[in-house]
């Protein structure tokens, strides 16, 4: 067994490389003294002054409380032994208080278009179930729409714009067939002209009729947006793009699955065009439905690309008892292999944790509206008619779009946080940190949210662990190879079940002096993708890609930074494919790669999916579950999912083999993405190129040390590993 490393607690540095150009990319705030009128970065210690200051204040009913648990969140925070989601890192400080929740929420659920638009525009990705019984809207039934703009907004274009004036003289005022929306300058107003539009096709009474939507008041490109760190405006040209692009549908004739699918699709794409925001989706069809061949066939060819598509099946669905189960298992499993892209997935929808209590009151209609946004009166039929078809279903729960939450398919949201043990200098230590972790998502979970009546029913949380691998080397000196031996390593995942233990004890304990429902769900791992990288972690139960690469970032070739880099060292290459741009390299090392593992250090591509598909059982034993003292499960069920992305060789694994693993393994855990490992000889540009120990040192000696020179990085490095999330 390995010497523990010792640690204490500190104001722990970011990774100087990769860390610290995540961090300027998506967390740190510049910060201006007020004497000298200069900007610099924040520290990694300030952000975890505000994020703890933030969410200690949403406890109002004692300041000694309020005091003592921002010491200790400060503490782990700075320490990195907690690590908040991105969104608490971005988002959080003292105005807290007065946000809505939706901004503090990685992912949620959404059964309407206008509310799936709503929470993607508020950071969210979005989970929603397309199964014949939860698209109600028939789009063939939406007015007629047309977008309309003052001549005189900045974004106004001639002879491509139909101007409000022009509208007037040509279609009146609001009358018994003309319909007029103005759209207010928020995220809320961009909701309320989709709802409109859905809600008069829910009605069918006004196919014939005309909807003029005024987009006038919505501020123009370029233009600050507060909530988003003063980030510039999108314009209102994008939703006016998409909006007609949603009008296309109407006379097409299909589905409404279907329907509802290209809508969402074309929303979605609205909000990937602001920049800041993200547009994380998942779509997911009951295996039983008519046309489920056509959903597991839709995005072949690259359409449809804004969500990740997933089948919905049971455990009937593996008992293979009729020839449609054997059909649809063969279809996805071919679908998988062939397109090249491990779509769609296979979610074990009977796996995911349920508890339906209360859910019945949902049929009021009343389950989604809050301060900041409160749906019109005549959508509530629609959202009842949605409510009392999902009360009807077997099966109400779908994971978030990285697949690591269970979620009401209604409309549900999660909270997460990261625990790193491995930074924690004792077990002890470790366990308070974890205890931290509920407390802070639980007082998020008091919040103004959309929907507060599903937070209250449910308060559900997910406090999740990342480092995990150097952690086992650390405290145990175990390898990945040692913990899927369950025997010999008995020491670590019992260490996890305490862990698990604490998390349920302190969920339970908190939830009480809160006056609020135990959470029904507590535990989970989720990609971790971006926070790992600013301590060069390991992410989440995911191994690491590689021992050394280049991490290539693009620029435009007459950025001056390049000559600078390049000055320095650094190796640079001018791109064929990308015209008028230059890749520069950085060499990267996890950290995981630094430990001295020697022979125990194994990357993804080293470990069989025989190995990996057992780790993810063990993970779902011992943290999702858990044991009690005597090993038993501990009852209920309180765990969410691991979010896992397992990557194959194509040029090594046959189908035949392919389809003989997912067939033997996949019904074994609640949910796995399996993807095929991308040939990076194949381009000429890969975000990560694996490189060979003596090539890496070879770079590295190249460059000039030069603590003015910053590395960067693009938006390509902060994608999840599963390619579900999209920052």
């Amino acid at each position: 067994m390995s010497p523990k490393k010792q640690m204490k607690f500190e104001d722990r540095r970011l990774d100087q490389g990769l860390g610290k150009a995540v961090a300027r990319r998506t967390y740190l705030r510049r910060l201006t003294n007020p004497k000298t009128g200069r900007e610099r970065w924040e520290k990694w210690s300030e952000v975890a002054d505000r994020v703890a200051l933030g969410n200690t204040m949403l406890y109002q009913d004692g300041k000694k409380h309020q005091k003592a648990e921002y010491k200790i969140l400060r503490k782990h925070i700075s320490n990195g032994s907690l690590l908040m989601s991105g969104r608490h890192l971005q988002h959080g400080d003292d105005t807290q208080p007065g946000r809505n929740m939706e901004v503090f929420t990685n992912c949620s659920t959404a059964a309407s278009s206008f509310v799936l638009f709503y929470l993607l525009m508020n950071g969210s990705g979005v989970g929603r179930a397309y199964d014949d019984d939860m698209c109600v809207i028939d789009w063939d039934h939406m007015p007629n729409v047309r977008c309309v703009i003052d001549d005189q907004h900045p974004d106004f274009v001639w002879g491509e714009d139909e101007s409000v004036r022009d509208a007037k003289h040509k279609y009146g005022d609001s009358n018994g067939h003309v319909h007029w929306f103005k759209v207010p300058d928020s995220r809320e107003g961009w909701a309320q002209a989709v709802e409109m539009i859905e809600i008069m096709a829910y009605e069918k009474k006004y196919r014939d009729d005309l909807l003029i939507i005024d987009f006038s008041k919505v501020r123009g490109k370029g233009e600050p947006i507060r909530g988003m760190q003063n980030r510039p405006s999108s314009g209102p040209r994008p939703l006016m793009q998409a909006i007609a692009k949603v009008a296309s549908i109407k006379g097409a004739g299909m589905s409404l699955w279907k329907q509802a699918l290209f809508a969402d699709h074309y929303l979605a794409e609205c909000v990937l065009v602001g920049g800041a925001r993200r547009s994380a989706r998942i779509a997911t069809k009951r295996w039983t439905d008519p046309e489920i061949f056509e959903f597991i066939t839709i995005k072949k060819g690259g359409f449809l690309w804004s969500a990740n598509n997933s089948v919905a099946i049971d455990e009937k669905f593996w008992r293979q008892r009729t020839k449609h189960a054997q059909k649809v298992l063969d279809a996805l499993i071919r679908a998988q292999y062939e397109d090249g892209t491990g779509e769609p997935g296979l979610i074990n929808q009977h796996k995911l944790v349920q508890n339906d209590d209360g859910l019945e009151d949902y049929t009021d209609g009343k389950y989604a509206g809050s301060d900041k946004y409160q749906p019109m009166d005549r959508t509530e039929k629609l959202l009842s008619h949605v409510a009392r078809n999902a009360n009807a279903k077997l099966f109400t729960q779908i994971p978030n779009p990285c697949g690591e939450i269970s979620l009401n398919m209604l409309g549900a949201y999660c909270v997460i946080a990261d625990v790193v043990p491995y930074f924690a200098p004792t077990i002890d230590d470790a366990e308070e940190s974890f205890r931290a972790a509920v407390r802070a998502l639980i007082r998020v979970n008091t919040m103004d949210a959309l929907y507060g009546r599903e937070v209250k029913r449910t308060n559900r949380i997910g406090v999740g662990m990342t480092g995990i691998h150097e952690f086992a080397w650390n405290q145990f000196g175990y390898g990945f190879r040692d913990l899927v031996d369950e025997e010999k390593t008995q020491d670590f995942w019992q260490t996890l079940a305490r862990f698990k233990r604490a998390v349920t004890e302190e969920a339970e304990t908190y939830s009480k002096k809160l006056k609020v429902n135990a959470p029904h769900t507590n535990t989970t791992i989720k990609p971790s993708g971006t926070v790992s990288k600013l301590f060069a972690l390991s992410e989440g139960a995911h191994l690491p890609s590689m021992r050394e690469y280049i991490r290539w970032v693009q620029y435009r070739s007459d950025d001056p930074q390049v000559k600078k880099y390049q000055k320095k060292g650094y190796p640079v290459k001018e791109l064929k494919s990308y015209k008028g741009s230059t890749a520069v390299g950085f060499p990267t090392q996890p950290l995981i790669c630094r430990l001295g593992m020697g022979d125990k250090l194994i990357t993804a591509s080293e470990a069989t999916p025989e190995e990996q598909y057992k780790w993810l059982m063990l993970l779902e034993k011992y943290w999702l579950r858990g044991v009690d003292k005597n090993n038993e499960p501990l009852k209920p069920d309180t765990g969410n999912q691991v979010s896992y992305t397992l990557k194959y060789d194509p040029n090594k694994v046959t189908f035949k083999e392919y389809s003989d693993m997912l067939k033997k393994y996949q019904s074994l855990v609640k949910v796995c993405s399996v993807m095929p490992q991308q040939d990076v000889t194949a381009y000429e540009y890969q975000p990560e190129e694996p490189v060979t120990i003596s090539e890496f040192m070879k770079v590295l000696d190249e460059i000039q040390k030069d603590e003015t020179i910053m590395e960067d990085i693009d938006y390509e490095h902060l994608k999840c590993e599963s390619g579900a999330c999209p920052i």
